[in-house]
């Protein structure tokens, strides 16, 4: 079968986060089995070098939600762009990530064609009070025009069916596996415990962290090293004076990979607001052992493979580095574990689910030969 598989993100193509990662890996994956794939999305500057299977449509917006700011398009001319899209592209899928996202995700499902398979995948958690907002009108009438909804994790999947009931399927964020890099060569001095993340969100859990290798330091000095990747440093700089702390801002691609490679743990703290979590699943298929908190995101599909410690438990954290910083055992352990989870999320594997969500909806007859 030849399908055409419109793939759509509601936020800033230009800046990294789960849900674009996910949608460009989506992309790659789909490539590579032979799918005609598009990928449409707002976008505050230069996207992807250029590829023209991803299409800009929409200046961006800051807005708060979830506790993160959102970079999502906001200007209604988008439309054109996106009717001009389907009816030159004419997709037999319509995929959109964060369905009730206005632009340009819940348009697309009104602009799709007649005969397209509709599919919305959600993404997002909270464990406020916020599940009210799916009560709204606007919301079921985005609902009512999905064939099929498809959430990343158990717990994104009760975020969204508080209060509209349905059917879901669970199909996870994928990774593509790294080619795994050595540790430095002759690497000497205590464990080094490594944080990836956004340091300007207080869901992300730095403080948290801070606090917890502050704990280590003060009851067993020279126990384990810091390392930490992730915009928003400048604000904990003076709380971390004297603190064995490197910050060493944002970095990406190979940056990452030698930062993975350098580490012996992986903090993962955040304190809540998460669906599923990439930084623990990049950190366990690059076999590095995981703690992290035992959050609705997280303990589904970490339990066995992480170290799980309550969530916003500072002493809980330090005493759980602690452990695993005294014992190369437990780290090749949870390594291990952590990363058989990894090579079931692979993109190899997933993108095969995806597949078959797609052949299962697209009827027969309108199915293009090659």
């Amino acid at each position: 079968m030849n399908l055409r598989v419109l793939l759509a993100t509601p936020y800033d193509l230009t800046v990294p986060g789960g849900v674009n990662s996910q949608s460009l890996g989506l992309l790659d994956a789909l490539t590579g089995r032979g799918v005609d794939a598009r990928l449409v999305g707002p976008s505050s500057g230069e996207t992807n070098g250029g590829d023209p299977r991803v299409v800009v449509a929409g200046h961006v917006s800051h807005l708060p939600f979830n506790g993160a700011m959102s970079r999502v398009a906001s200007d209604p001319r988008i439309l054109f762009t996106l009717r001009r899209l389907v009816r030159e592209f004419d997709p037999d899928v319509v995929h959109v990530q964060e369905p009730v996202s206005p632009l340009p995700c819940a348009a697309l499902l009104w602009l799709a064609p007649r005969r397209a398979l509709r599919v919305g995948t959600f993404h997002t958690y909270s464990e406020t009070g916020r599940g009210y907002l799916w009560t709204w009108p606007y919301v079921q009438a985005v609902w009512s025009k999905l064939d099929v909804r498809v959430a990343v994790s158990e717990a994104a999947r009760e975020f969204a069916t508080r209060f509209h009931r349905a059917d879901f399927e669970i199909i996870p964020n994928a990774i593509d596996l790294p080619a795994l890099l050595p540790p430095p060569a002759g690497k000497t001095g205590p464990p080094r415990v490594l944080f990836v993340g956004r340091l300007d969100e207080p869901r992300k859990g730095f403080g948290v962290f801070l606090r917890a290798i502050r704990l280590v330091e003060t009851e067993a000095p020279g126990t384990l090293t810091a390392t930490v990747i992730g915009r928003g440093a400048d604000e904990w700089r003076e709380e971390a004076a004297g603190l064995p702390v490197r910050f060493e801002g944002e970095v990406v691609d190979e940056g990452l990979a030698r930062a993975y490679a350098e580490a012996d743990i992986v903090a993962v703290p955040s304190v809540g607001g998460e669906s599923f979590g990439l930084v623990p699943l990049e950190a366990m298929a690059h076999h590095r052992p995981v703690v992290a908190s035992g959050i609705a995101g997280y303990a589904a599909w970490m339990e066995g493979a992480a170290r799980l410690v309550p969530p916003a438990d500072e002493a809980a954290l330090a005493a759980a580095l602690k452990e695993l910083a005294a014992s190369p055992a437990l780290r090749a352990d949870l390594s291990a574990r952590g990363a058989e989870v990894a090579r079931q999320h692979s993109w190899d594997a997933v993108v095969e689910r995806w597949l078959a969500l797609y052949r299962a909806g697209v009827p027969q007859s309108a199915r293009r030969t090659p």
